[in-house]
């Protein structure tokens, strides 16, 4: 990354600057170095936070107002900053990719989400779900477990990876996952009741997940739910064509 690199190289000219000029001993350079170091990287790290947040709230805007075209070439424009804010591309891609796939583009989805943070469960559930319907449902149930391990404390993503795991007869692994989060959080209702579906040896249901697991497309919502809600997570509905 370009900004460690360049916080590295103040930190050693302001902290190295003075041995050579014999005006304090090495030992006091190296603590200088580390305290520009800091310095220099929280100063590059706000700078570069204000330069984003202009663009971020435009494609926010344009995912309200349905012109996802937009909002992925506003999330494309901002790629090349990548280079310089550790940890951004992750981020950007797992945006990317989930707009991808609400928009139906699901060989896009996917390379888009595999190069998403593992800190982002959604982008990382909705890739999972993405090769469980098709087909690949060991590649799906890695993706979930490699997530789940990172993600301690996100429901329906430990939920989703115990509903795999079931589907695929291997009702005892679903029960640990289900187990091991409720010791994290232990008033998940969702996962309470599921995991006593489990233990009675039923289905699992989770419809206490409401759209959030429909939009997964795994399974269909109930006709009295109504229309699923499509847009995705935290996004606002795109207004609809009129005819």
């Amino acid at each position: 990354m370009y900004s460690l690199l360049l916080c590295s190289a103040i930190a050693l000219v302001l902290g190295f600057s003075g041995t050579l000029l014999d005006w304090w001993h090495w030992a006091w350079a190296i603590l200088f170095s580390v305290l520009a170091f800091a310095v220099a990287w929280v100063l590059l790290t706000r700078w570069f936070a204000k330069r984003l947040q202009p663009p971020l709230a435009r494609v926010q805007r344009l995912t309200q107002d349905g012109n996802l075209d937009g909002a992925m070439q506003g999330l494309e424009s901002m790629l090349p900053i990548c280079r310089w804010v550790p940890l951004l591309k992750g981020q950007l891609l797992a945006q990317m990719g989930m707009l991808a796939n609400f928009q139906g583009d699901q060989p896009k989805a996917i390379t888009l989400l595999g190069g998403a943070s593992l800190r982002s469960p959604d982008a990382r559930l909705v890739l999972g779900c993405i090769h469980y319907r098709q087909g690949d449902s060991k590649r799906a149930i890695e993706i979930l477990r490699l997530a789940a391990a990172i993600n301690k404390k996100h429901a329906l993503l430990h939920n989703t990876y115990a509903w795999m795991l079931h589907k695929s007869e291997r009702g005892d692994e679903a029960q640990a996952v289900l187990a091991a989060y409720l010791k994290r959080d232990p008033n998940n209702g969702p996962s309470k009741e599921n995991l006593l579906r489990l233990q009675n040896r039923t289905r699992m249901t989770m419809q206490g997940f409401d759209m959030q697991w429909y939009a997964l497309g795994l399974e269909r919502p109930p006709q009295a739910m109504g229309q699923m809600r499509r847009a995705p997570k935290g996004f606002r509905e795109p207004p609809k064509q009129r005819g």
